[in-house]
């Protein structure tokens, strides 16, 4: 049987994953990523989740720096980002539109440059562990079943594989029916007219997301970036062509070309992203709803008569899985509070976003920066074992914010940065110095102010 045997094994290549790696390669240790498809990214390029929201709290202050912000740099030089440009549809301060494709090709080549070794193609399956230590992960791929050792593990899987295989305590969804907020598959459209879309806002701002910004789009030149409405073109072709979407609007943004929109509006409930089944179900009844809502986009939105589909997302894109239950919980009373701790290790300010599990709304409200705490990724069980990403230890309302993509940037880069100061100094995970990690995270760009 294979082994593969490093320092650092991160479990997952999206954007949590790959700076979790860079950070624990650059800091001088032997780091492999493990990842179940071809490409690193996860939702950024399997899901064709974009634009990234948000880099900046509610009073524009850049919260999310460091390596995210190396990402962001790399892409913009080449062509592949329009930078941050501020959200005109209210909710947060910034967007940061990319290019799905070309985050795939830059993260693997910040990969080479870090000697971050990648392990694609290849599915978790089970732990060995002793005395609350992994020894071992078991994997399969082209080569059957393998053997991942190493020193410390980092679960960047995005739904808690890890430590749900290792027995950590966790939760799963709501209090009592355990219903996570639903999925939609992400897709692209090309041949859009944003100043059409962008005229008819400004002749019927009531059709729209009320924290819509209309006296930015008057400016000269300007065009929408984030576009939240068209309620009655929705609820009529909803009508008109039998469609039962359990969605109230519209939601879809402009991309890093002006006639190109990534339409975030299919919406599936009573999906467990933990099941087989239940997701096997969710792929194929979703892009049945991309093709219905291309569909109403074409005959009833202004701005989308000649558009066609460009790509639909490969996979699934998911909210909301498992949550650690570790050293500590962030709660979204910590959030309202714009709590800071000791041991903060990143800083975001995304606002709390439940949409809804049974039902076609969202419940959403803005919060101030708030402090994610190290000890949120720590296990209570598990050793050698640190969670990144949207399942660390928190509430569902502290998780709704969290889970957006600068946000669990942030939270792998500390994560990778921790699990190399362990090894380099021979302690373990929960006996780091934080101050010396906090100071070391700092002194590499990112901000804990």
């Amino acid at each position: 049987m294979k082994e593969y045997n490093y320092d650092v094994a991160v479990i997952g290549g999206g954007p949590a994953g790959v700076c979790a790696a860079l950070a624990a390669a650059r800091s001088g240790v032997k780091v492999l990523i493990v990842e179940q498809y071809g490409v690193l990214g996860g939702m950024s390029t399997m899901g064709q989740v974009a634009p990234w929201m948000t880099f900046h709290d509610m009073n524009g202050v850049q919260v999310v720096k460091g390596i995210a912000q190396e990402i962001v740099n790399r892409l913009t030089e080449r062509g592949m980002c329009r930078g941050h440009v501020r959200d005109t549809m209210g909710e947060t301060w910034s967007v940061t539109p990319f290019d799905n494709e070309g985050l795939k090709l830059v993260l693997a080549e910040m990969c080479g440059e870090a000697g971050v070794s990648l392990l694609f193609h290849t599915f978790v399956f089970g732990a060995e562990t002793e005395d609350g230590h992994i020894t071992a992960l078991k994997a399969a791929n082209k080569d059957g079943e393998i053997r991942i050792c190493a020193k410390e593990f980092i679960d960047a899987s995005g739904d808690g594989d890890i430590f749900a295989m290792t027995g950590c305590s966790m939760e799963k969804g709501r209090e009592g029916d355990h219903l996570m907020q639903p999925c939609t598959t992400n897709f692209s459209m090309y041949g859009v007219d944003f100043v059409k879309i962008r005229d008819f806002m400004l002749a019927h701002p009531e059709d729209f997301h009320d924290k819509t910004d209309m006296t930015a789009m008057r400016e000269e030149g300007a065009l929408p970036d984030c576009i939240s409405g068209f309620f009655d073109e929705w609820n009529r072709g909803q009508k008109e062509l039998d469609m039962h979407i359990l969605r109230e609007r519209i939601l879809f943004f402009r991309g890093i070309r002006d006639d190109i929109a990534t339409i975030n509006t299919t919406r599936l409930t009573a999906v467990d992203c933990t099941d087989a089944d239940s997701m096997s179900k969710a792929e194929v009844e979703l892009r049945k709803q991309v093709y219905q809502v291309a569909e109403l986009l074409k005959k009833y939105v202004p701005g989308f008569e000649k558009a066609e589909i460009l790509g639909v997302a490969p996979v699934v894109g998911i909210r909301e899985g498992r949550r650690l239950v570790g050293e500590y919980m962030l709660t979204g009373d910590d959030l309202r509070a714009a709590r800071r701790f000791p041991d903060d290790i990143a800083v975001y300010g995304y606002p709390i976003d439940q949409h809804h599990p049974d039902g076609a709304g969202f419940t959403q409200s803005t919060v101030a920066a708030y402090g994610i705490p190290y000890r949120t990724l720590l296990p209570k069980e598990i050793d050698n074992l640190l969670v990144a990403g949207r399942c660390i230890s928190c509430d569902r309302e502290a998780q709704s914010s969290l889970r957006t993509t600068p946000g669990v940037m942030a939270i792998g880069e500390a994560a990778g940065a921790a699990a190399a100061e362990a090894i380099k100094a021979g302690v373990s995970l929960k006996e780091i110095d934080v101050p010396a990690l906090q100071a070391l995270l700092k002194s590499r760009g990112a901000y804990l102010d």
